[in-house]
């Protein structure tokens, strides 16, 4: 596994860390203490106090929200849990609750299996659960996982079994060396969790002792975090306005920094700057979303929204939600059909004007689960235990599709005992032939995206097709286009090359990483003018697509690389708390040629966190870089027990087995991991050191199979015929001359 890829993979857990749980200090007591503690720019912020005098009604419907309370000081008042001598066992463990005059304490075992108290900081969040923050060493505040169960309402599908209590978020998870367990980073609210829970968040990390002076303008969500700091309005109330954000891009652009996954770019964000010069937000990746867009990981609503033909409609998060209140304008199928009647809307004249609150339309049972538009049209994910989130992509239910690419299914959601073809049968003697003969005829993307996910050599021209669909939403057609990346044919490059020029930063961006199959050349001849993009995810993503070429080009051309890769090491200042950050500094060292400044950075994310697998394997490359290959064995042998069936960790550590002569041992690791992932980089590594250690005839049949499989084969096919003319196996030459392989 080369740097380059690790590196890669570095990035995207950043991303995937920055908004998978909370962060790591505790705030400055004078920031909680001051109104105007951070005062960014011309205006400072005055806290939600000072708006409402003259936002009266605005004021009271936020009062009680969970934005109000998305973090608060613990009081009688706000702690929801029960903590008269309580006691939660879990796992093999128990912790205690209890009140100590106007302290509320938690008791829970240390590494050593002893109670250890913890003074509750903070409350964290109100609804269906809260959590409690405690401070640790560093200015590190920790979210417990024994949370409150605040429902009272019937427990969800598939949720914890409580129904109002006490819970723990993973009982299975008892000692601190767990990567899981509450201690380590994953819950740290620092990092993780500030930025969205209180208002004009600095994380304030100092690397020099590794601590935290986080400060914010206000401890919880409040009016200045949507509409900026009001020092100047308040003054001047007359000459000075703040952002309104009545129109659907302006609240898209707001809501999207917390509402989405994405990556932290930079602090100081305000409702009128650009979200993704702040942020970078996933697209619709595996382990994140099911392939035909539905939502798996927590995710946000940002990703499946963008998704939504009401989003392309004009449609905006203030049409359901109250803005200040965030609650649902009104209650159940009416929240629908303020639009969705027969009269329709004005401001959406496309809307086809219909009754669909009714039993013709939905054939459930008036006031039944069946009848309520969500239950079709925004299925439910359960996260934390009992937190249901709705999909907001707002899709058609599709069992027949759900069929094909094993994604959820609305339908037997409900109806557990039938099948997705039960469910499309259904559909089909219900709806006119017509209404299912265009659905038939519609490949919906998801089609397509299972099978590039998977390899398929069939999928590249669906993925083209998706590409230069206007009809298709960015972030769809954005994802068709980072999934090219395995692909060569001239028709996807040409998609591609218009992504690139595409006026949306999200298609830009999946340009972007498609682009990786080029060479460095062609990626330099294509990408470089991105490196000036105007906006700032765009510019990362560019940097990062043409480091690995940096010292292939003259001098005279290295400036604008140069500068993007020092803007980039400059973005990364921000999460020097967190191991993938430092593994990012490496790789730009690495490809810089600073090979001490990388083994420094990879040696301190380690020291953040000994579990760092992508540290591991890049420092033992490293080492192997540097002639000190002997190192590495033991890195990779660590990475390995952590991460005993990743492929990319059994590949590593099997080719360190080779360059020590042990072809018998890796050629196991090599098995292994080619039974977890038969993928075709896998696959050509092990064919390869099998026909290295004289065993051919297996590594032929490795290659026969990936043909087999509809995967993507050429680096196979060229193998098999260097493999088949080595051993004079003509009969496999003649054969494999005969596949026809696609034009370049």
């Amino acid at each position: 596994m080369t740097s380059k890829r690790l590196g890669v993979l570095a990035s995207a857990l950043m991303v995937a860390a920055s908004v998978a749980g909370c962060s790591d200090s505790i705030p400055n007591k004078s920031a909680v203490d001051s109104e105007t503690a951070i005062a960014p720019g011309a205006a400072n912020y005055i806290g939600s106090a000072g708006c409402a005098d003259c936002h009266q009604q605005a004021w009271q419907q936020w009062q009680q929200s969970h934005h109000q309370l998305a973090m608060a000081e613990p009081t009688a008042g706000n702690v929801l849990a029960d903590f008269a001598d309580a006691e939660l066992s879990h796992g093999s463990q128990t912790s205690l609750f209890k009140q100590q005059g106007e302290r509320f304490v938690i008791a829970t075992p240390n590494d050593s299996g002893e109670l250890q108290q913890f003074t509750v900081r903070y409350t964290f969040g109100v609804a269906p659960l809260q959590q409690y923050l405690v401070e640790i060493d560093g200015g590190r505040l920790q979210a417990l996982p024994m949370v409150w169960d605040a429902r009272n309402k019937p427990v969800a599908p598939g949720s914890v079994p409580h129904k109002g209590g006490w819970y723990h978020l993973n009982p299975e998870v008892d000692a601190l060396d767990d990567p899981q367990h509450w201690r380590r980073g994953g819950q740290n609210w620092n990092h993780m969790c500030a930025d969205c829970h209180s208002t004009a968040v600095r994380k304030n990390y100092r690397p020099t002792d590794d601590t935290f002076a986080t400060e914010f303008a206000e401890i919880s969500v409040g009016c200045e975090a949507c509409h900026g700091p009001g020092s100047a309005r308040a003054l001047q109330p007359e000459q000075v306005s703040l952002p309104t954000l009545k129109a659907a891009d302006q609240q898209l652009n707001a809501c999207a920094r917390c509402h989405s996954r994405r990556g932290q770019l930079a602090e100081g964000f305000r409702p009128e700057h650009e979200f993704m010069d702040y942020y970078l937000p996933s697209l619709l990746d595996p382990g994140l979303y099911h392939a035909d867009g539905q939502i798996l990981d927590e995710v946000f609503v940002y990703g499946s929204f963008v998704q939504s033909k009401m989003h392309r409609a004009g449609v905006a998060c203030s049409n359901c939600h109250e803005s200040h209140s965030a609650q649902l304008l009104t209650q159940g199928n009416a929240v629908c059909t303020q639009c969705h009647n027969p009269a329709g809307r004005a401001e959406f004249p496309a809307l086809i004007g219909a009754v669909y609150d009714s039993r013709e339309h939905h054939f459930h049972p008036p006031d039944s689960a069946g009848a309520q538009c969500v239950s079709c049209h925004m299925t439910e994910q359960v996260y934390m235990g009992i937190d249901g989130r709705r999909d907001h992509s707002f899709r058609i239910p599709r069992p027949d599709l759900s069929a094909r690419t094993g994604a959820p299914d609305a339908c037997t959601s409900c109806h557990t005992g039938q099948t997705p073809e039960w469910a499309a049968g259904v559909i089909a003697a219900h709806f006119a032939p017509s209404a299912m003969q265009r659905a038939a005829a519609d490949v919906h993307f998801g089609l397509t995206f299972v099978a590039a996910r998977d390899g398929q050599r069939a999928a590249e021209q669906g993925l083209v097709n998706v590409a230069v669909n206007a009809n298709q939403a960015d972030i769809v057609r954005a994802t068709a286009l980072s999934l090219m990346a395995g692909y060569q044919r001239q028709n996807s490059a040409d998609a591609l090359l218009q992504g690139l020029r595409s006026e949306s930063a999200l298609q830009r961006i999946g340009a972007i990483r498609g682009a990786s199959r080029w060479s460095f050349p062609e990626r330099w001849r294509r990408l470089r003018r991105l490196l000036q993009d105007p906006i700032v995810a765009v510019r990362t993503e560019a940097t990062l697509a043409l480091l690995e070429g940096l010292q292939q080009l003259p001098k005279a051309q290295q400036g604008p690389l140069q500068s993007a890769a020092q803007d980039y090491v400059a973005l990364q200042q921000l999460h020097l708390d967190r191991p993938s950050a430092r593994t990012n500094l490496a790789n730009v060292y690495m490809q810089m040629g600073q090979l001490e400044a990388a083994q420094e950075q990879l040696q301190k994310a380690l020291a953040l966190n000994p579990d760092w697998v992508p540290g591991m394997v890049n420092l033992a490359d490293l080492y192997r870089i540097t002639g000190r290959d002997e190192l590495a064995g033991p890195l990779l042998q660590a990475a390995q027990q952590r991460l005993p069936q990743s492929a990319e960790v059994l590949v590593a550590r099997a080719l360190w087995l080779v360059r020590q002569g042990r072809r018998i041992a890796a050629i196991e690791l090599l098995e292994r991991a080619y039974r977890h992932e038969p993928s075709q980089h896998v696959a050509y590594v092990y064919a390869t050191a099998l026909h290295s250690t004289g065993d051919s005839d297996q590594a032929l049949q490795i290659v026969d199979a990936v043909i087999a499989s509809g995967r993507r084969f050429e680096q196979m096919l060229n193998l098999g015929m260097a493999v088949a003319r080595d051993i004079g196996d003509r009969e496999r030459s003649a054969r494999y001359r005969q596949v026809v392989a696609p034009s370049l």
